[in-house]
């Protein structure tokens, strides 16, 4: 990482752990392009689509000029990115600048050629696949074959156990599983298909929908019954055998209540295509745009702060918020799985940063979430 960035980052990190209202992004989430190949059931673009035009390699170097700040690129969004022609260009670049890379997918593009030698570069990467299931994955999937994702996933694992690389080396992959009433019961199935790819899988993330957002999808959404507790207790004791690592059953359902040390807000900004910064999936909570102003000046304008300074009360500015499980105690329990993952895979020493953050936390007598 860059010292500048290094120095950066160390400043977002003080004023995140003191709960001011101004911040310093240190994370750059794009979406790099307003076309998805798929229509999930429950996905929010059936509410909302981004403006028209992909997020260009020549944009993404002038946006990136003005933000010497930012060190972690995620890309996902309303969208698959593949379907921009420039993701594999994207992806090379910003790994050749140093930047820490996260890259989603539905998993339904090829992953051959430069598509799939891209993936070398990236830091933490995602298919999504929610069953093992056929008829499940494609309702729920909007018609996406299950063989198809399977095959592309499977591409990957065979180029790294080709080149002798574990689970931890580039591109590290783990599962993200919408978890609905359709699809909770068949966990166990899921799991036991991924099973003999857990060498290459780092974690299988069930992410309930249970959002308010997501309630005019009913009956899709879990409920947390009598039947739910019979359910996920049976669940926990048959994942507690598996070689698979399963993140996300222990705080299934329990409500958020901790959004004060949410690190979302004071310290990622989130761009559209067509350059508005919006706030989480609040895409019409819009504070700005990084091609027309300052991106710092949007991050920290008055409607900006005031969605922060909301954080820390119990009215929180999207209605999402009260089922984040970025505010939930799995995840904020001094830092939760990623810490303790990071921690058990990553044979590096302790960076100053990182150092820096554990002093904070201890002095603070805060835990919170850390990546």
């Amino acid at each position: 990482m860059h010292m500048s960035r290094l120095v950066w980052r160390g400043i977002a990190y003080v004023l995140y752990r003191i709960h001011s209202s101004f911040a310093i992004p240190t994370a750059l989430g794009l979406c790099l392009t307003h076309l998805c190949n798929i229509k999930c059931i429950y996905c929010m673009r059936q509410t909302f689509i981004p403006k028209a035009g992909n997020m260009s390699l020549e944009n993404i170097k002038y946006l990136l000029k003005k933000m010497p700040y930012i060190s972690t690129i995620t890309i996902q969004g309303l969208c698959e990115p593949y379907l921009n022609p420039e993701a594999p260009a994207i992806i090379s670049w910003l790994k050749q600048e140093g930047y820490h890379i996260s890259y989603t997918t539905n998993g339904t593009i090829p992953l051959t050629g430069e598509r799939l030698d891209c993936l070398r570069c990236v830091d933490d990467f995602v298919i999504s696949i929610d069953t093992s299931n056929p008829e499940t994955f494609a309702y729920l999937r909007g018609g996406a074959q299950l063989g198809v994702v399977m095959r592309n996933l499977q591409r990957v694992v065979e180029m790294k156990r080709n080149l002798g690389l574990s689970k931890h080396d580039n591109p590290p992959m783990h599962i993200n599983a919408v978890i609905t009433a359709l699809n909770f019961n068949q966990i166990k199935d899921f799991i036991a298909m991924l099973e003999p790819y857990e060498d290459q899988i780092t974690y299988l993330m069930v992410d309930p929908v249970s959002r308010p957002d997501y309630s005019k999808f009913d009956p899709l959404a879990l409920k947390h019954d009598k039947q739910f507790e019979v359910w996920i207790k049976d669940l926990r004791a048959y994942v507690a055998k598996s070689k698979m690592r399963v993140v996300g059953l222990d705080y299934m359902l329990e409500p958020s209540f901790n959004w004060r040390d949410c690190p979302i807000a004071p310290m990622n900004l989130w761009v559209e295509p067509n350059g508005d910064i919006y706030y989480c999936y609040g895409f019409e909570y819009v504070i700005g745009n990084v091609f027309t102003e300052n991106p710092l000046f949007a991050f920290n304008s008055r409607k900006a702060r005031s969605f922060r300074r909301r954080l820390l009360t119990a009215d929180p500015p999207l209605q999402q918020c009260y089922s984040c499980n970025f505010a939930r105690p799995g995840w904020q329990l001094h830092g939760g799985y990623l810490v303790t993952s990071r921690r058990l895979s990553v044979n590096k020493p302790m960076t100053f940063y990182e150092a820096l953050k554990h002093v904070l936390t201890v002095l603070t007598g805060k835990g919170g979430y850390s990546f």
